[in-house]
């Protein structure tokens, strides 16, 4: 029998007061009381040789009652050991995990990695079966336990160290926590009876990611250990490309940099290199204190191509350059189909093309088409929205539904009553009648929904006001003949004014009148240009890609092709298989993908790789991860907070101490009715012997 709280134990040595209370008589049974002694203090009665116990039952009911509750105050129970769950003889599992993300190309570090990693391998057993993986922001397997067991035993070893020389570092960010539960989870999938580990090798920089980690449930036969390789040179400073500023005479670049805190150096150098060759002579000096950034201007590009933003005087130079594609203007295509001329000032067309402007950033152009037009054209990556000022022809009506399924927006102006038809015509919905509403001075734009995307540029109380904005004449529909229509705005008078209708992955706006002088003076306020942009802003650009990516990540490529096409890289030409959408940037660079526009971004190393300072090890302790005894010690530690558990939860389950609980109220009740009769027990003989005291 084991005791959960063994010094309560200690409380059975209580029971050596009754027994001296047994002894000591403070009073005698039979009294006599003599004249001449009445004035004398009465003497208790001293123990000595002659004192002998009386009462030996109700001795032992108390001294039993008082073991009873100190038993059951210790809480005891039966134990249960704690027996390994592993068979030692069907060897153990392991899983290798190479760190080799872009913080690995420090100098030395990669083969010190791959020292622990032999060193690892000269741990297994004959019995022992190894699986290899390597992370960085995906994880890939290099070794599979079914591969590893295929082999014959004396080739296993040789064959995972030429497994191990053929890795290498590459430029992706360090997902940590992903390749621990991958790992995890293969160990998971199939039974075995030895023990599972987990071995992962790593610069435990701090810009690790341990994203699922937190609150795992972790398998009680599994173990991790964690083996940390350390630089040549401590410190590192890395360089970051912050959001473009357009500015007056050219755009600058604004570029932040970090240096870690065991940095030695605060003196760096900021310069655009070509060919790895300093030839720019406009290099800046920055002063960066250990553990701190700076956000500065980069110096000015120098014209030409091949041009390379470098931080120099930094000790590893794997995160110093900055990819930067050169500043091309998008492309921009604005479609107009109507019928009024040019040069007509009082004509919708006359404002739209003077809405738009070209800027460093964006080119755009509006191509105006007649309504008699067969097809408008609406496949290039540069088409972006579509106006529609007139009646449209039926032909058209399935271009113009393609292109909104599309992702794009398209704007149907409703000037004029017979422009039903087309409005019915494009959303493929009942008859909606138009009238002309009756306005009698001019119409305000009332509850505007500001919570709507198109209209949530402007939900700031500068920028909310439209009530300066006149509308002389508009035309009225009911929105119900619209299945899945939204109304963004009414009329002070209730008609609806802006609607906005989903068709496929585009929106169809449907605004109830024009913007002519002779409708409204939409044109001249100064919401007006906003309002196109921000529908612009709303179709997908089939043409435009981040301008900074990051090595490792997964890339959308712009459209999608039944052939395959060309990518530039560092690498030289790449092909995307057909049909593919996506690209994984394994190298930073410049790329550039070969269409009827090329369109270029750049791969530049994650920030977070910069981060080289060693994650404190109280932050991998918090999630509570597996780690395995590091010496017996502490396994003897971990083993006795098991047993610990195990005994807590069989206490619970068994509950012996109610039992003596209940033993302890007989017992209470046996020692109260003994000691009742015996107190009025009489004596031996018939006349009490005189006693003196």
């Amino acid at each position: 029998m084991s005791f959960l709280a063994p010094l309560f134990l200690l409380g059975g040595l209580a029971i050596v007061g009754p027994v001296i209370f047994h002894l000591i008589r403070r009073n005698t049974k039979e009294k006599f009381s003599f004249s001449s002694l009445m004035f004398l203090r009465a003497d208790p009665p001293r123990v000595t040789r002659k004192s002998k116990l009386e009462d030996i039952l109700l001795l032992l009911v108390r001294c039993a009652l008082l073991a009873v509750m100190a038993l059951a105050f210790s809480r005891p129970f039966f134990r249960n050991n704690v027996n390994a769950s592993n068979d030692p003889s069907a060897g153990q599992r392991m899983v290798l995990l190479l760190d080799t993300s872009a913080s690995m190309q420090r100098k030395g570090l990669w083969e010190k990695t791959l020292e622990q990693a032999q060193d690892s391998l000269k741990e297994l057993e004959p019995a022992d079966s190894l699986a290899i993986l390597s992370f960085d922001s995906q994880t890939t397997s290099l070794m599979q336990f079914d591969q590893w067991e295929e082999l014959p035993e004396p080739n296993r070893i040789p064959a995972a160290m030429e497994t191990l020389k053929a890795a290498e570092a590459g430029w992706g960010g360090s997902r940590m926590g992903n390749a621990i539960l991958t790992a995890a989870e293969l160990l998971e999938e199939n039974e075995h009876l030895g023990p599972s580990r987990i071995v992962v090798v790593t610069d435990r920089q701090e810009g690790i990611q341990l994203e699922g980690l937190q609150g795992h449930e972790w398998p009680e036969d599994i173990q991790l250990t964690l083996k940390t390789v350390e630089p040549e040179t401590a410190g590192n400073a890395g360089i970051q490309l912050k959001p473009l500023q357009e500015m007056k005479d050219s755009v600058t670049h604004s570029i932040r940099l970090t240096n870690s805190e065991d940095s030695s150096n605060e003196e760096f150098r900021l310069a655009w290199l070509k060919n790895k060759q300093n030839t720019s002579t406009n290099n800046v000096t920055v002063y960066v204190p250990a553990g701190q950034s700076r956000t500065v201007k980069a110096p000015r590009r120098p014209t030409g191509e091949g041009w390379q933003l470098t931080l120099l005087d930094d000790a590893h130079p794997f995160d110093n350059t900055l990819h930067i594609t050169p500043l091309i203007p998008e492309p921009v295509r604005i479609h107009y189909l109507g019928n009024e001329q040019a040069d007509e000032t009082d004509s919708m067309r006359f404002y739209l093309e003077r809405a738009f402007s070209t800027t460093r950033l964006q080119h755009v152009r509006v191509l105006a088409h007649p309504t008699t037009t067969e097809s408008i054209q609406l496949s290039r990556n540069d088409d972006r929205l579509l106006i529609i000022g007139d009646t449209i022809k039926e032909s058209q009506v399935d271009e113009i539904r393609k292109f909104i399924e599309s992702g794009r927006s398209v704007l149907l102006a409703l000037k004029s009553e017979v422009m039903s038809g087309s409005l019915t015509a494009l959303a493929k919905s009942g008859p909606v009648p138009l009238t002309e509403a009756r306005v009698d001075k001019y119409a305000l734009l009332s509850q505007l929904d500001f919570e709507h995307p198109l209209l949530a540029p402007f939900n700031e109380p500068r920028f909310s006001d439209f009530t300066k904005i006149h509308f002389w004449k508009h035309r009225s529909l009911d929105p119900a003949r619209l299945p899945g229509v939204k109304v963004l705005a009414r009329f002070d008078d209730g008609d609806p004014a802006l609607l906005d209708l989903r068709i496929g992955r585009g929106h169809l706006f449907i605004l109830t009148c024009g913007w002519q002088p002779e409708d409204s003076q939409l044109a001249l306020a100064s919401k007006f240009v906003p309002l196109l942009y921000s529908m612009l802003e709303l179709g997908e650009s089939r043409g435009k890609l981040k301008s900074n990516c990051f090595a490792g990540e997964t890339i959308k490529l712009p459209g999608k092709s039944d052939q395959a096409r060309i990518l530039n890289g560092p690498d030289g030409k790449l092909e995307v298989p057909a049909g593919s959408t996506t690209f994984n940037a394994k190298k930073p660079g410049l790329y550039s993908l070969e269409e009827s526009q090329n369109v270029s971004f750049a791969v530049n190393v994650s920030p977070r790789e910069s981060k080289t300072s060693l994650l404190p090890m109280e932050r991998l302790d918090a999630l509570n991860l597996p780690f395995s005894a590091k010496n017996e010690q502490t396994e003897k530690i971990a083993q006795n907070r098991e047993q610990t558990l195990i005994d807590e939860q069989t206490e619970k389950r068994q509950k012996i101490w109610r039992w003596l609980i209940v033993i302890a109220i007989l017992l209470v009740l046996l020692e109260t009715w003994l000691g009742g009769w015996l107190w009025r027990k009489p004596s031996g003989g018939s006349e009490p012997a005189a006693e003196t005291t």
